[in-house]
């Protein structure tokens, strides 16, 4: 599905496209009419009227790919219809031009190439029909300048809109990052655990956020320096990458903090594997770091909402580090749990 910002941008290119398209159907309705091309007139209004009210729907349709398509699909009807009803001097073929640029503004690169790869195909073979009759003698320097321009346009179009939907991913992604970690950020977090617990809700499984600080960081910093500090984080970070599945998501939500969801994981299994292994991996290669690690379930049966549960794994966190102030053994740092 697109995202917000790529349907605003579809969003726009539709209703300009539209307006424009309305205003051109509408006058050739009248000549049409005019020059004795009574049904093609007819044709041209009612299609007219249709493109109205996609241009009201597309304002705030959850469809906008599905009407683009029908919109691009009774464009190319009209085109085609009226080039084998007119003459060829009449130029209708001309807007055959526009196809590769309409398809991959609307509808992207993939769908986008095959309603191209289409709709130029049919151009080409009903033009070269039509360029045969009126002039057979001219036909394949004709259709031979007709097929290179859309085979031009055509190259420009897919490289631009590639290029642009490469730009849109990769500063989508990048703002989704932490700049220092590479984990995912807060803000990532948020949307994911959000989808995550959708899908959990849907198939009836569990899901557990663990929430971990690193303790006395601010000493670290202090004493040792931030680029000290940055050093342990990356590390941390990096801990937390090999110990993770691929379906598991790693965020640093901030500061020393980490949040990791864990879906189809009870808290018990996730703290006896992954909690363990970081927990002794920070102590081992680490110097002796410790970490406060909160645990928090919700599911399969009932569910929290997100900030539910980062609030429970949060506080459970800050127990654990209660804990450890106590002056209890690292593998008990990680005690803190909880099922909501």
């Amino acid at each position: 599905m697109v995202d917000n910002e790529e349907y605003g941008y579809r969003r726009t290119t539709l209703r300009v496209l539209l307006a424009v398209t309305i205003f051109a159907v509408s006058f050739f309705a009248v000549n049409n009419w005019i020059a004795g091309f009574q049904l093609f007139a007819v044709i041209e209004a009612i299609v007219g009227a249709f493109w109205c009210a996609i241009f009201l729907i597309a304002k705030r349709t959850q469809y906008l790919q599905r009407w683009s398509f029908i919109y691009l699909c009774t464009f190319y009807f009209l085109v085609i219809y009226g080039i084998m009803i007119t003459t060829f001097k009449a130029g209708l073929f001309s807007w055959l031009f526009i196809f590769p640029i309409l398809s991959y503004l609307l509808l992207g690169i993939k769908a986008g190439s095959m309603i191209t790869l289409v709709s130029v195909s049919g151009g080409l073979f009903v033009l070269g029909k039509m360029v045969w009759v009126n002039n057979h003698e001219m036909h394949w320097i004709v259709m031979g300048n007709a097929g290179f321009t859309l085979a031009a346009i055509w190259s420009m179009v897919y490289v631009y809109e590639s290029k642009r939907e490469y730009v849109f991913n990769y500063l989508k992604e990048q703002a989704r990052k932490d700049p220092l970690t590479g984990l995912l950020n807060v803000k990532a977090l948020n949307d994911t655990l959000a989808d995550t617990l959708k899908i959990a809700q849907r198939h009836s499984y569990p899901v557990t956020l663990v929430y971990i600080d690193i303790n006395d960081f601010k000493q670290i910093n202090d004493k040792q320096g931030h680029q000290k500090g940055n050093e342990i984080l990356l590390a941390v970070a990096q801990a937390i990458k090999d110990l993770t599945r691929v379906e598991d998501h790693a965020f640093r939500y901030g500061g020393d903090e980490f949040c990791i969801v864990f879906p189809n994981c009870v808290h018990e299994q996730v703290r006896q594997t992954f909690g363990v292994r970081l927990a002794e991996q920070a102590h081992t290669n680490l110097n002796k770091l410790s970490m406060s690690i909160g645990y928090a379930q919700t599911g399969p049966s009932e569910f929290c909402s997100p900030d539910s549960l980062i609030h429970k794994a949060d506080k459970n966190m800050y127990v654990v580090k209660s804990i450890i102030k106590s002056g209890d053994s690292f593998h008990e740092w990680q005690s803190g749990s909880e099922t909501g």
